[in-house]
């Protein structure tokens, strides 16, 4: 019998563990007064490049514009209507460095969406995101809170964009004993509430309201100056907070990749593993196999970049009682010309959603996959350092299962870039 408790259990069981190594280390291998980890010269460096620096403050700013233009199915279903959109706001990122002994971080950025005619569709946004930092010679410690409260889709079964909140806590600590070699361990605690103002045919706070635990440990290993090798082991558990709702889940995933300097000819990152991902209550429809995601990019010349994008786990559906696979790629690149004024984009990407199956769902039912394919285009012209101006447009065709249709969307727009 399925224990509604044990999650939490586990969980305590984890943190406990947590601070327990972060003590233990922290008492065998006492800090000195300097800071001498790989991440905390990545987030010096963050804090020196930020432009503004007011009294103790270092401040990035940024100002979001995105499909600013014409969305030709707002809402990615059949005989769904166009309109114009605009999504625009301030984002700040600031930093408060104590000796640069402790840096405390901050992010900020309302955002609102607006739609010219489908008024019921316009929101404001807001994504918060702070974090603690220690830097101490051989540790670097982080304590984080993340809050998130938009209206978005948040994956392509959900067509109405209902509202999400966000909250979640992190910790992380990283022990470097070497220059080459390092070990972290870590915890998150997200939660996820879903909010509808209309009636849809799917009960979404009652389906997907939950929560999320992971506790992970990794290993790395600076293989060259520009180029980290990582192994990663992780725990997860998903609370559902329905009492009617039978999904409480459990997972272990290994994970093995690379990570790739952002000033390198190769940047990102590759990041592949296997997941066991069980379901508590029976019957199971348990899935082992692949997981992972990547994000590469490629300069083959000064004036030509090649993207590569790979993403495939596990995400609980909105339609049918359990779960379906993300299988994603993707491939792009972008040439400059112009004296590197100029820059134009091109990307395609796929997507296979394929769904498990319970005891409870009709043999008749053939289908159980749904794809999306997506192109598009655009040409940006540099007005900052990193930052650009551009339209882009595109199309994107869906063919879900549950719908037996297949669901086109046409959009143009302006945007900003800040990878330029």
């Amino acid at each position: 019998m399925h224990c509604p408790k044990c999650g939490s259990h586990n969980l305590i069981r984890a943190y406990a563990l947590f601070f327990l190594a972060a003590f233990i280390l922290l008492a065998v291998f006492p800090p000195l007064a300097s800071a001498s980890t790989w991440r905390g010269d990545t987030l010096l460096r963050q804090l020196e490049l930020a432009p503004w620096r007011i009294g103790p403050f270092r401040i990035q700013p940024q100002i979001v514009l995105s499909d600013f233009g014409y969305d030709s199915n707002i809402y990615y279903s059949p005989n769904a209507p166009g309109d114009y959109t605009l999504t625009a706001g301030p984002a700040l990122t600031s930093y408060i460095s104590l000796k640069k002994k402790i840096v405390i971080a901050l992010y900020e950025s309302p955002r609102y969406v607006y739609y010219f005619q489908t008024a019921r569709e316009r929101s404001w946004n807001n994504y918060l995101r702070g974090n603690v930092h220690f830097l101490l010679n051989k540790f670097f410690i982080t304590l984080g809170y993340t809050n998130a409260d938009a209206r978005e889709r948040w994956n392509y079964e959900i067509d109405i964009r209902p509202r999400r909140k966000e909250n979640g806590y992190n910790g992380d600590i990283l022990w470097q004993p070497s220059r080459k070699t390092s070990f972290s361990v870590g915890f998150r605690t997200v939660q996820y509430n879903y909010q509808v103002s209309e009636p849809s045919a799917f009960n979404i706070p009652e389906t997907l309201n939950h929560r999320e635990n992971f506790v992970n440990a990794s290993f790395f290993y600076q293989l060259t100056g520009r180029t980290q090798a990582f192994a990663e082991v992780e725990y997860g558990s998903y609370n559902f907070q329905h009492p009617t709702n039978p999904r409480d889940s459990r997972s272990w995933a290994y994970y093995g990749g690379f990570n790739f300097s952002t000033t390198g000819k190769i940047r990102g990152t590759v990041r592949l593993g296997y997941k066991i991902f069980d379901s508590i209550p029976p019957p199971p429809p348990d899935f082992k196999g692949l997981v992972g995601n990547a994000n590469i990019s490629f300069d083959v010349f000064r004036s030509l970049t090649l993207r590569g994008s790979y993403r495939r786990d596990v995400q609980f559906s909105a339609w049918v009682s359990n779960f379906y696979i993300e299988n994603a790629s993707g491939a792009g690149l972008s040439y400059y010309f112009l004296r590197r004024r100029f820059r134009l984009d091109y990307d395609y990407n796929q997507t296979r959603y394929n769904y498990s199956r319970s005891s409870s769902d009709s043999a008749s039912t053939a289908n159980r996959e749904s794809t999306s394919y997506s192109n598009s285009a655009g040409i940006y012209y540099r007005i900052g350092k990193k930052m650009g101006l551009g339209i882009r447009i595109g199309r994107l065709d869906l063919k879900a299962f549950y719908y037996n249709k297949s669901i086109t969307r046409d959009f143009a727009g302006f945007n900003i870039t800040y990878d330029f």
